[in-house]
């Protein structure tokens, strides 16, 4: 179960594709705009009215409260489809995203459930939110939070009710989940160390993308660098631009991933050397990047790792603000302010991340706890264990 969100659906297709290959059936219940994309890895789609595809807005993810509301009813809608399937599966796993649809059908049904987190866990010592949402954004929390809670938890709990689940509603939002999935090497998760044997740390689960268009190195031998904003390039096209310009002065050769509704002509003229791709796989481009430059995506960060390669972070929205973080704190790559940034700054740090051995030495240290995480074969092991887990 996953909302039509891009970031979220991709890191679970590989492990789609490995359940399938050895036998499973998958059902995955999405929006319309991820069905070709879920059937591609071998799963049968079951899609539903998508209140979060009719809005598709960033400007949501800046106002935690209304993103958290948005989701809520994606929920709801997924759990009106979710009582039209004809086979009862033996597991759910479930998107952190919609929680509640997730943890409402579990306790509906009693089928033992898995979280799947693609961002970053939280615990008692480390909250994503909380970690977000700063500054003013963080003052709004604080003065309207209580009430607004309190609204959150009455439509939780009779969306529980109607489906015959009478558990308290804050258990239900806030509990611990006994089976968590978590699509991140341990070494990248704040506080990593504090989190117990309920989360299983599986790194990113990456795998064939034949959706997807391969992209090659024309042969002329110039550095290599990734440029993706994923939707945000729709919203903050500017920053988009002004980072595409930066590396179209570099003799390097760029690939600019765009996301639908981006059209090229915001980058404004560009050399040859700039490649702006629609449809084309990042895992292709980072088999010959030396740089990533990115608007703080997990999913992004997490591609180029695997493959060693550093990364400038650029963060766009409240939401990408702890991964450029966690990046500077690692010695990932380097993070830039997007307030008043110059192509000049970027060609600058991006030249700067490329020539640095430390920030290089960090990435294949990462890439190696990436790689010893498990990635999709791992996930695929936890969820086919669930049943009989649930069974003991």
């Amino acid at each position: 179960m996953c909302f039509p969100d891009r970031g979220h659906v991709i890191p679970t297709l590989a492990v789609v594709a490995e359940l399938t290959r050895r036998g499973n059936r998958v059902t995955y219940l999405t929006g319309g705009s991820a069905a070709e994309a879920v059937a591609a890895a071998g799963a049968e789609v079951v899609t539903y009215d998508s209140p979060y595809e009719r809005v598709r807005s960033r400007a949501a993810e800046d106002d935690p409260l209304a993103l958290l509301s948005l989701l809520l009813d994606e929920s709801e809608a997924m759990l009106a489809a979710a009582a039209r399937l004809l086979v009862r599966p033996d597991a759910i796993a479930y998107d952190i995203s919609t929680l509640h649809a997730g943890r409402v059908l579990a306790r509906a049904t009693g089928l033992p459930a898995t979280q799947l987190i693609p961002i970053f866990a939280s615990n008692a010592h480390y909250s994503v939110l909380a970690a977000t949402y700063e500054g003013e954004a963080a003052g709004r929390l604080d003065r309207e939070l209580p009430g607004w809670v309190d609204g959150m938890l009455a439509r939780i709990g009779a969306l529980a009710r109607r489906h015959g689940v009478h558990d308290d509603p804050a258990a239900l939002w806030w509990g611990v989940q006994d089976s968590n999935l978590v699509a991140l090497p341990r070494s990248f998760q704040y506080a990593g160390e504090t989190f117990d044997e309920r989360f299983t740390f599986v790194g990113p689960c990456l795998g064939e993308r034949r959706f997807l268009e391969e992209w090659r190195p024309p042969g002329d031998g110039l550095p290599v660098a990734l440029l993706s904003f994923g939707s945000v390039g729709t919203t903050r096209p500017e920053l988009l631009r002004t980072c595409a310009q930066a590396l179209a002065e570099l003799p390097w050769r760029t690939v600019v991933t765009l996301a639908d509704g981006t059209d090229p002509a915001v980058l404004g003229p560009l050399p040859p050397t700039v490649e702006p791709r629609r449809r084309v796989s990042h895992l292709s481009v980072l088999r010959h990047a030396s740089v990533a430059v990115t608007h703080g995506g997990l999913g992004t960060a997490m591609e180029a790792l695997h493959r060693g390669c550093p990364l400038v972070v650029v963060p766009t929205t409240a939401m990408d603000g702890p991964v450029a973080r966690r990046v500077a704190e690692l010695g990932l790559g380097r993070a830039l302010d997007p307030a008043g940034l110059t192509a000049a700054e970027v060609a600058e740090r991006v030249l700067a991340v490329a020539a640095d051995p430390a920030a290089r030495r960090a990435a294949a240290a990462m890439s190696a706890d990436i790689r010893a995480s498990g990635g999709a074969a791992r996930a695929a092991d936890l969820l086919e264990r669930l049943p009989s887990r649930a069974a003991a």
